[in-house]
């Protein structure tokens, strides 16, 4: 019985670890995209394979790119890390802070802007980003994606060259 509990406890404890496996952040997975006022914006995130998630993100405007990121969480030193690359640059670490069954905060205090990224599962159909100074009523941008919206994307004007 005592064995039973412990083995337990430490189960419930490694789901809710930074720690936990790369499982954990299967729901990540996908292809999200909505649209704030002008700009319809779209992530994709590979499925977790060997501690380590691929993702992207493009922002279109106006039948133009707006701008893009790669992104990807890799296992650290026993740690996911996301590493954000803006428009390209070089990558930017935000070691896990925290990690729920259904959201995950990354933090750097010592980066300008941001200083936290979270995603938070809403449903099995929408992802909601947020990107912060490092506190809840601080300077924030925030995202909320459907899966697949492909219906919902702006035509595209082919007459246009790409940026």
């Amino acid at each position: 019985m005592k064995r039973t509990i412990v083995a337990g406890l430490a189960a419930c404890f490694l789901l809710a670890s930074p720690l936990a496996g790369a499982e954990e952040l299967a729901w990540l997975a996908g292809h999200w995209c909505g649209v704030q006022g002008k700009t319809f914006s779209e992530e994709t995130w590979m499925a977790p394979r060997g501690d380590l998630l691929l993702g992207m993100h493009r922002d279109t405007r106006d039948g133009r790119a707006a701008g893009f990121e790669f992104m990807r969480i890799a296992r650290q030193d026993g740690r996911w890390v996301f590493l954000a690359q803006p428009n390209g640059k070089d990558a930017v670490a935000f070691p896990v802070d925290s990690a729920a069954a259904d959201r995950i905060v990354f933090a750097n205090p010592a980066h300008d802007f941001p200083r936290r990224v979270i995603y938070r599962r809403v449903d099995a159909d929408t992802l909601h980003a947020r990107v912060d100074d490092g506190s809840d009523a601080g300077q924030k941008l925030e995202w909320t994606w459907t899966r697949d919206c492909e219906a919902g994307a702006p035509a595209e004007d082919s007459s246009k060259p790409a940026r």
